[in-house]
């Protein structure tokens, strides 16, 4: 069983750029946070970079839509969709992603999606239906309540491991209730790399098939 690690994403750094990104890292394992939205071109048909947002009770996303002012500097659903990307450096499998409204209350529903994907991937001009091409799997929706205390939201991830999750308000906001939150930390099990020794006895085992071919 690997190690369970939480990186806490509260801060001060405030407003970033369209484009920045954020580094966590939690005993040598590092994930990195970029902000999306789905606000790409006039009539908003796709992702784009937003920007990401750090504060006490974790990070938001300003959207090219937006101007910062309170409350829509948070992860949320009003208007245009707004994500945040996770992006790990080794295989972990995702066990739970932590939210709050601030300020709230308001709802808490998500969407979110796990996958394999390149480290360098850029989900700039990406529809919804796009993401399985990019290694994501299906859309997956949790609900939630309208509330001012923080939610732990359970993650349906292989136990294989992914190295990325896309994570935010629920997509088709089927009840019309505005969500939003901050998302103040993320916890995985990092997936063990196998052992030296096991590769060796792996390479060791294979030699006799190749032989009788």
């Amino acid at each position: 069983m690997g190690q369970s690690l939480t990186w806490n994403l509260g801060g001060s750094g405030g407003v970033g750029t369209t484009g920045s990104s954020l580094s966590f890292t939690q005993s040598g394992v590092k994930v990195t946070a970029s902000a999306w939205s789905y606000t790409k071109g006039s009539s908003n048909t796709a992702l784009e970079a937003s920007k990401l947002g750090q504060y006490s009770p974790g990070l938001g996303v300003v959207n090219n839509e937006e101007d910062g002012s309170s409350p829509w500097h948070q992860v949320d659903n009003f208007g245009q969709n707004d994500y945040v990307l996770f992006v790990f450096d080794k295989l972990v499998d995702i066990t739970s992603v932590k939210v709050q409204a601030s300020p709230g209350p308001y709802d808490q529903d998500v969407s979110y999606w796990v996958g394999k994907i390149a480290a360098s991937t850029s989900l700039d001009n990406v529809t919804y239906s796009g993401l399985a091409a990019l290694g994501f799997g299906s859309e997956q929706i949790v609900l939630g309540s309208s509330t001012l205390n923080a939610k732990t939201v359970g993650i349906d991830a292989p136990s294989s491991g992914v190295n990325a999750i896309l994570f935010g308000p629920q997509r088709a906001n089927a009840d019309g209730s505005t969500d939003a939150f901050k998302i103040n930390s993320i916890t995985a099990t990092v997936v063990p790399e196998p052992s030296a020794a096991l590769l060796s006895l792996i390479g060791a085992c294979a030699l006799p098939v190749r032989r009788r071919r």
